[in-house]
């Protein structure tokens, strides 16, 4: 073979390397490309269906700018309150003054005990709540820890237990009660009295008026992530300034009964 000859079979492959090299990049670069332009398509459709949400906030987490949160498309906030029978949330108190005049509805949790006496959980919240009951329903938030689980957790027990504690919880404040718990656990609290729910998004039923969101969905108006537990209400924001009128309004009846 010539030397020229060499020299341009030499050049022909390092222009196919070349050409498959830019190809390989081209076709990545169009994967990532898509994979942007879906995950951006997904956020938004997401958001257009959850038009309405809010976070969760216990002493965990970092300092809260209930302002910001609001700028950042939030429309309300669930603050613990209280955990069993003697636990209140250090940052309760603060969280609750910070949170007034935010522009966001304001709610307060308890976080269920399966152990302790339902009078006694019930007597922690009269104690650290006071008058200071928010806007929206009190939510007792029934989920599972250290050894109590789905298996050893009699579900005809936590309904009477949970029938009790919302019963006082909704006399107390003149509102149905909300409850954030599993599906399982909804099957078997669903036809409880003056009681709404939180479920995880997948799940609905009746009563099912507000979603648990996971990690990927805890999402800003901008399409930025949350680092808070993020939670939405199961309607449009006309739906919610509807259910926030009803709320009121219920609020304001059962008042002028029980004086």
């Amino acid at each position: 073979m010539k030397r020229t000859d060499y020299h341009r079979s030499q050049q022909n492959k390092h222009r196919l390397v070349i050409l498959g090299i830019v190809a390989v990049l081209l076709i990545a670069g169009g994967l990532v490309f898509n994979l942007v332009l879906n995950r951006h398509q997904r956020q938004q459709a997401f958001l257009r269906n959850y038009p309405v949400r809010g976070v969760m906030l216990d002493q965990t987490d970092e300092y809260a700018d209930f302002n910001q949160l609001q700028t950042n498309g939030m429309k309300y906030v669930y603050i613990r309150a209280t955990q069993g029978a003697t636990f209140t949330d250090d940052d309760f108190n603060d969280n609750y003054t910070r949170s007034i005049g935010s522009g966001l509805k304001v709610g307060v949790y308890h976080q269920y005990s399966f152990s302790s006496s339902i009078p006694d959980q019930e007597q922690n919240l009269k104690r650290t709540l006071g008058n200071n009951i928010g806007d929206l329903p009190i939510m007792i938030n029934v989920s599972y820890y250290n050894d109590y689980n789905a298996e050893n957790v009699d579900q005809k027990r936590l309904k009477r237990r949970l029938q009790e504690l919302v019963a006082w919880t909704a006399r107390y404040s003149n509102r149905p009660v909300l409850i954030k718990t599993s599906f399982a656990n909804y099957r078997a609290l669903r036809d409880l009295p003056d009681t709404e729910f939180m479920l995880p998004r997948t799940q609905t039923g009746k009563n099912v008026t507000f979603a648990s969101l996971t990690k990927q969905n805890q999402l800003y108006n901008n399409g930025k992530g949350s680092d808070f537990r993020m939670t939405a209400f199961h309607g449009s924001k006309v739906q919610w300034n509807q259910y926030l009128q009803v709320l009121k309004q219920n609020e304001s009846r059962k008042s002028d009964l029980n004086d």
